[in-house]
């Protein structure tokens, strides 16, 4: 039995890196041949178990691309969609096939995903109830896991608890940041004001008041309309331009 990777960008590329080395046989995809592993175009994959989306989640036809796949795949036992993706893609896909679509974000700083990957809790999404094999087969896949309750609820977290809560707290070491230099005084020195708070309660990080830029909090940003997040685009635009 196979898990198929679809996307070997650097979620896919690590994900096809842990099933690996937890000794499940594993094919990555991807439309750049040089990028798959243990597949060439037109290859007829047997006994194919899980399909495992890694695509980026603003690609245009997203739900299609992955839908496509499933009839090509006989046998598959589920659909898991790691990629961050615009709230209500998984219960949309899910209505659309006949097999379990789960939801299940990936967390980790990109420089060491593995060992992250490996590290953290992998939090897997269901819209409704799936059979005690495909639960057992996911856990013995990831070790550590925990079940949401709907796939909505993963596709908001990944980007409200993770990316943009990350963008807020660096928003405010930019706001402070540049009031530190319209005032005259030490960022680094002011902020030795908050290190035993946080040591104590928890609740006084100091970010690094540096330029958001990378493919994650602000794109994720562009998957959900709310507008009382945009601030978030809005202060790193005002502190590029105070920057400069």
């Amino acid at each position: 039995m196979s898990d198929i990777i679809l996307g070997m960008g650097e979620v896919g590329e690590t994900l096809f890196g842990l099933l690996d080395e937890r000794g499940f046989d594993s094919i990555g995809i991807d439309t750049e041949s040089s990028k798959c592993k243990n597949y060439s175009e037109n290859d007829t994959i047997e006994n194919p178990e899980y399909l495992h989306v890694c695509l980026p989640g603003e690609l245009t036809g997203f739900a299609d691309i992955t839908l496509s796949w499933v009839p090509k795949l006989q046998r598959l036992k589920a659909v898991i969609i790691h990629s961050t993706v615009r709230p209500g893609t998984t219960k949309d896909i899910q209505k659309r096939v006949n097999i379990p679509v789960l939801f299940s974000p990936v967390r980790g700083v990109h420089r060491r995903f593995l060992n992250d990957i490996k590290k953290y809790t992998k939090f897997i999404a269901t819209d409704d109830e799936i059979n005690s094999e495909i639960k057992s087969d996911l856990e013995k896949r990831f070790q550590k896991v925990d079940w949401m309750s709907t796939t909505k609820t993963g596709e908001l977290a990944k980007i409200l608890v993770d990316t943009s809560y990350y963008g807020w707290l660096i928003n405010y070491a930019q706001i402070t940041k540049m009031i530190c230099e319209k005032e005259g005084i030490d960022f680094d020195e002011m902020w030795k004001f908050a290190d035993e708070i946080h040591e104590n309660l928890g609740n006084r990080p100091k970010m690094y008041p540096g330029i958001i830029g990378g493919h994650c909090v602000i794109p994720n940003l562009n998957l959900i309309e709310y507008e009382n997040l945009d601030v978030i685009k809005k202060i790193n635009e005002m502190y590029e331009n105070f920057k400069k």
